[in-house]
């Protein structure tokens, strides 16, 4: 009879009997709403595009995939539209983006077309010129909505980006550049196709009341219910103030990151988190929360790196 040991040992091999390999990962950073333009704009333009990252540039880099919520224009003609708040940013700025290590820019929100809805494909140029892809906006409403797919490591992860936040100054339609509206008719059937293209899904929603600390119970209702059609991740945006990070079943949901780069001087309106997810096939299997505050326009790590924050997604 063999020793325990020895069949221990032969357990823990493949048939061929070297060692099982790891189940391929991907590192994913994803952060709140980030504003080039306005106050950040003026600091760009004092000290360059690289400043308002000069902080935070080595997390975001190390991932494998780095997602934020894009809060302005990115155009260099076009002006910003009448309203409260408009925001417009040089496409310079997009060069400190790509050097500080973003993959993917979130357009479903407010304020993508905030020069005019014929500013968000330069917007979308721009970021493609710098190796940054986008999701969630596009030359009309069927290509805004569609998943935008990306591998990593072996893996493949399809990201869908909706906005419940109509863009004020425009006259809504589908068939001009626009971004993707939440419709809660089609959202399930929309996640079940991405996942037949992919083997995760993240959706990214653009929701929620401004300053609130927390989602409201509406909220938790649809974001579990995305978790149940077959989400991995639920990620939001437009609070401008973090709020929880919540387990369901094999899903992580975090309601809002908050800002990220901003030049709000709201109450709230200086903090975010930094969402760091290890992902496989099985899902999120352990995540952090890094919070982050602001000041001149820069994100600010805590001065000691949260390694005690590291959690397990649930089993």
């Amino acid at each position: 009879m063999l020793p325990l040991l020895v069949i221990a040992a032969l357990i823990a091999t493949n048939p061929a009997g070297s060692p099982p390999k790891a189940e391929p990962a991907v590192t994913l950073v994803a952060v709140g709403d980030v504003q080039l333009g306005r106050g950040v704009g003026r600091l760009i333009e004092r000290h360059g595009p690289d400043y308002p990252f000069e902080h935070v540039r080595d997390i975001i880099q190390e991932a494998d995939l780095a997602v934020f919520n894009l809060e302005c224009a990115l155009s260099e003609n076009s002006a910003p539209i009448q309203k409260r708040f408009s925001f417009k940013a040089d496409p310079i700025a997009a060069d400190g983006l790509a050097r500080a290590g973003f993959d993917i820019a979130i357009l479903a929100n407010n304020h993508s077309v905030d020069c005019g809805r014929w500013a968000l494909p330069e917007t979308i140029d721009v970021l493609e010129s710098r190796g940054i892809a986008s999701v969630g906006g596009d030359i009309d409403m069927s290509a805004a909505a569609d998943p935008l797919v990306v591998e990593r490591n072996g893996l493949r992860l399809a990201f869908l980006a909706r906005t419940f936040i109509l863009p004020d100054g425009v006259i809504y339609r589908e068939d001009v550049p626009t971004v993707a509206v939440y419709d809660p008719d089609r959202i399930e059937e929309e996640i079940g196709a991405a996942r037949r293209r992919a083997d995760l899904v993240v959706v990214s929603l653009h929701w929620g009341v401004e300053y609130a600390r927390q989602p409201q119970e509406s909220q938790r209702r649809i974001a579990r219910r995305l978790i149940d059609a077959g989400a991995d991740l639920v990620i939001g945006h437009h609070t401008h103030t973090p709020q929880p990070v919540e387990r369901y079943k094999n899903g992580l949901i975090a309601y809002s990151l908050g800002n990220f780069v901003f030049d709000s001087h709201a109450e709230g309106g200086r903090r975010g988190t930094v969402l760091r997810c290890t992902i496989t096939k099985s899902g999120v299997v352990g995540y952090q929360e890094i919070p982050v505050e602001i000041e001149r326009g820069q994100p600010l790590l805590p001065p000691i790196a949260p390694t005690a924050a590291l959690r397990n997604a649930p089993n």
